[in-house]
């Protein structure tokens, strides 16, 4: 089957005014990269290669050598600690012979709970919010009918930078997300240390088996529930509040002080890539407008996540408002229009996805209803849908730009095989069309990568509660000695 083109934001219905030539122009800015999408992938992967050779935050060693034989098999306890929600389950995996008897499930998750996180304890202590998780912990397991162990085997998935150096150790780093912790702290302490602390009478103890970020989790969800033999799931990518990855790659493609002690050089590892932070700007650099400088400007760490702030859904809403800005009147504009991050990046997809432009009004209407409405009439409402389009297509091209160059890590795409990427995040998952367009994306700059010719395809697979699976399934993996 030939790859699906390159798609590019629906104009608005016929009936609808057309853009004028001001309005235009100023979309070219954001419609840029996707006239330079191979040349863009290729500047990611050079990058990246010397990311993986050079830098001390990103590309940085996981103690993950080998992925998933999808017989892993166990209960467990697994956290997923994101940039907007937390969420606490108890896994149940149950091995590719539950497919085989006919069980018709690989795994199970009996009790779980998700709660968003108190904006406050972003910028409290990290004990603060351990504390806070730990009580989310207990809420689970009082709801968990079938566990009755003394002790809990816990898998921990974190969306954030840090350091390891063993499947229990982690040392935090700047976070990023809003979250404002800048003191280097040991998680599996933290957290030990908070459960500990309020545990109470009969309630089990915990044991960390195995600490992981995002990106990896979603690899490791996707190849122990979607690898088969005709395929290969090669990359974990994450697009929600912030966007992160993970790769293989050889372990003689890393810089020494990244390898294993006395390590020979063969074999690949599991990299997080921190795809998102400061290392990966130059690729991105000649299609940064005036609207992402503004954005960097007034976040919290100005410069430290360039790519994270053109794709993020923390981040989508507020270039759609500060393209407003110069878009519309702006003495006509709601009072929302001129709040930082007043604009939220689910009513973009909302208005995005409506069928007609008076439905795009009626949603901007009952949004703003509280500054009195939009008030701007349908032509505006048109125009905000298309400036919408423009700003997540450009997210979904950066995405695909990105994920084909680190497919490059690890020679990806010159074997033939079907290519599995894993993906988790509000954005890919729930943004209307996204994964669509970054599918497409990504096709298109591969094939035009093989000079035209077609071959093995490069396919987005959801990571089925990618967080808290792949946190339990890289606990077994550890429990079973296969990492």
């Amino acid at each position: 089957m030939a790859p699906s083109a390159i798609p590019t934001p629906a104009p608005p219905p016929s009936a609808s005014p057309s853009p004028d030539a001001e309005l235009l122009q100023l979309l070219q800015q954001l419609e840029a990269p996707l006239k330079n999408l191979p040349q863009l992938a290729h500047d990611f992967e050079a990058t990246f290669h010397d990311l993986a050779l050079t830098s001390t935050t990103q590309f940085l060693p996981t103690p993950v050598r080998v992925l998933p034989s999808g017989d892993e098999t166990g209960q467990f306890l697994a956290l997923d600690l994101g940039g907007t929600n937390l969420r606490v389950g108890v896994v149940e995996l149950l091995g590719r012979r539950s497919l085989d008897t006919g069980d018709g499930e690989r795994l199970r998750i009996p009790t779980q709970g998700s709660w968003s996180i108190p904006e406050h304890l972003k910028s409290s202590t990290a004990e603060d919010l351990f504390h806070w998780v730990s009580e989310r912990i207990r809420n689970v397991l009082r709801e968990q009918p079938t566990t009755t162990a003394d002790v809990m085997e816990l898998g921990i998935t974190f969306s954030f930078p840090m350091e390891q150096t063993s499947h229990t150790s982690a040392l935090l780093m700047p976070m990023g997300k809003g979250f404002t912790f800048t003191n280097t702290n040991d998680l599996a302490a933290l957290l030990s240390t908070a459960y500990t602390a309020t545990s109470a009478a009969g309630e089990p103890a915990l044991r960390i088996v195995s600490i992981t970020n995002d990106s990896v989790a979603t690899l490791l969800s996707a190849a122990y529930a979607h690898a088969t033999p005709c395929s290969k799931t090669a990359a974990g990518i994450i697009a929600g509040t912030g966007t992160n990855a993970t790769c293989m790659c050889p372990v003689s493609k890393l810089h020494a002080s990244k390898q294993p002690p006395g390590d020979s050089g063969d074999g690949g590892m599991l990299l997080n890539t921190e795809w998102s932070i400061r290392g990966t700007a130059p690729p991105l650099a000649p299609y940064v407008t005036a609207w992402d400088r503004r954005l960097d400007a007034g976040n919290e760490k100005p410069g430290f996540q360039p790519l994270e702030e053109m794709v993020g859904g923390r981040y989508l809403g507020e270039l759609v408002r500060l393209v407003g800005l110069d878009v519309f009147p702006r003495d006509a504009l709601p009072a929302a229009m001129h709040r930082a991050y007043g604009v939220d990046t689910k009513l973009c997809g909302d208005v995005e996805a409506a069928a007609t432009d008076a439905e795009a009004l009626a949603l901007l209407a009952d949004y703003f209803s509280a500054d009195g409405g939009w008030g701007l009439g349908l032509g505006a409402a048109a125009t905000f849908r298309r400036v919408c389009g423009a700003v997540s297509t450009r997210a979904a091209a950066l995405v695909a730009a990105a994920t084909v160059g680190v497919l490059g890590m690890n020679d990806e795409l010159g074997d033939g095989v079907n290519i599995v990427v894993g993906y988790t995040g509000t954005i890919l998952e729930r943004y209307p069309g996204f994964k669509e367009r970054c599918e497409g994306f990504m096709r298109e700059i591969v094939r035009k990568r093989r000079g035209g010719e077609d071959g093995a395809t490069v396919t987005l697979v959801e990571a089925r509660d990618g967080g808290i699976l792949g946190a339990a399934v890289l606990a077994a993996m550890v429990k079973g000695g296969s990492t």
